[in-house]
């Protein structure tokens, strides 16, 4: 009968366990494995040199997990890399023992790479074949990774007394007393050396990234997704893509942003916390904070979408359009160089070239609303708080600052005044001054 398994999750001296890559800690996603292999429990133990409690909490909740996670206080001392795992197991030993007679699969934090299957298949051939303690190498050629599996009830015993002596060699003394004790201590191989690449410094950090950004858009291209430069292409962990959807080279999605199917993402688009829906096209350089784009959407190029923004279904935002804490309303266009901040905007509203809703005052930010098939004039200007009714038209290079109501044209800009001559006058009166002067 294989025995229960809990989990040691063991931090490092280094901190770059907390460094975000892909929109969560590097050291998340060694934990996110170590939880996939369905333990008991999982006992987190930062290392000697954990930036505090504050950080691992932060690190726990980036998982989504229903297996309980426990953070131990940190290991004391500095112990060698030799003695790491070693030391780890001797701090935790004395909470270990409310999980008796278990399997004790030993993950440390700096293997960001390690796969939920390989931590299976680890504990699968350690049950098969009885091994008292199991190792996991890097391969061919590849030596210990730190990654290992233990039968407690075997180990935990030589852990004490006597077995004190075996601390300056790790826990090779401790294999040495096991096979002398006639227990069997095995090794397994990483199939993929990339899996046990251990991050610690800078340019491990960087290897690091490209590999979990690599893998992250080859899972995107098995549903479906064409990335046409996935070397480009930096996409967060947590994204969720549709298929058929296209990705351009140059563009970064992140945190919990979400593209529905059959859309199109231009190149130099940074998409951050925001909701794309079907067949959305967004087009080049467009950026957008915790955003909605609904259905058949297009927006773009050169635009931008500050947070509580949401473009409605069949709505069309132009080039160097911004918006902000704005509902745009279903089939309404804002195509050119314009400003919608703090708005509501109805079903089939035109806004012209150059308008801006003047929504703050100086003090407080108050709201426009145009309500559905009103019509807006290139350059005009809104003064908030202000209401154009349904059907308006607003005429071009207007200032409004009264409410407009329904079905009405609205005109606010000074009479044109034209005073024929006035360039030739204006030149006499110069050649007049000088008093025939030579220039």
């Amino acid at each position: 009968m294989t025995n229960k398994t809990v989990v040691l999750f063991t931090g490092g001296e280094e901190r770059a366990d907390f460094t975000p890559v892909l929109g969560r800690p590097l050291g998340a996603y060694a934990l996110e494995a170590a939880c996939g292999v369905s333990p008991e429990a999982v006992l987190a133990l930062p290392g000697s040199g954990a930036r505090g409690r504050a950080g691992w909490e932060a690190l726990i909740r980036s998982v989504e997990t229903k297996t309980p996670v426990f953070l131990l206080e940190a290991g004391g001392g500095r112990a060698s890399k030799r003695q790491g795992v070693f030391a780890a197991l001797s701090t935790a030993r004395s909470v270990l023992e409310k999980y008796p007679a278990c399997d004790l699969l030993v993950v440390p934090s700096s293997l960001p790479l390690v796969r939920e299957r390989t931590l299976k298949s680890l504990l699968r051939t350690h049950a098969a074949k009885g091994f008292s303690l199991t190792f996991l190498s890097g391969g061919a050629g590849g030596g210990l990774t730190g990654l290992l599996v233990l039968r407690t009830a075997d180990v935990f015993p030589r852990l004490r007394g006597a077995a004190r002596k075996d601390v300056a060699a790790g826990f090779e003394g401790v294999a040495r007393s096991l096979t002398e004790a006639g227990k069997r201590v095995g090794f397994v191989g990483a199939a993929d050396p990339d899996e046990v690449f251990a991050a610690r410094t800078a340019p491990d950090l960087s290897r690091a990234a490209r590999l979990l950004r690599d893998r992250k858009n080859e899972s995107l291209a098995r549903r479906g997704v064409v990335l046409l430069d996935p070397a480009s292409a930096w996409i967060d962990w947590a994204v969720t893509v549709g298929p058929r959807t296209v990705i351009h080279p140059f563009v970064v999605i992140e945190g919990r942003s979400a593209i529905g199917p059959g859309a199109h993402i231009s190149p130099h688009v940074h998409i951050a916390g925001s909701t794309v829906g079907a067949r959305v096209k967004v087009l080049s350089s467009t950026v957008m904070d915790d955003t909605v784009l609904e259905d058949d959407v297009q927006v773009g190029p050169f635009s931008r979408f500050r947070p509580k923004t949401r473009v409605c279904a069949g709505a069309k935002v132009g080039n160097f359009v911004e918006m902000k804490n704005t509902v745009f309303g279903p089939r309404s266009k804002a195509q050119h160089l314009s400003y919608v901040g703090d708005s509501r905007v109805d079903e089939d509203v035109n806004v012209g070239a150059g308008t801006i809703t003047c929504n703050y005052d100086g003090v407080s930010k108050n709201p426009t609303r145009i309500e559905a098939g009103a019509f807006i004039g290139s350059g005009t200007e809104l003064v908030a708080p202000v209401t154009v009714g349904r059907g308006a038209y607003v005429a071009a290079g207007s200032t409004i600052t009264k409410d407009v109501a329904a079905g009405s044209l609205a005109i606010a800009r000074a009479r044109q005044v034209e005073k024929p001559g006035w360039v030739l006058e204006r030149v006499k009166e110069r050649k007049t001054s000088r008093g025939g002067r030579k220039p």
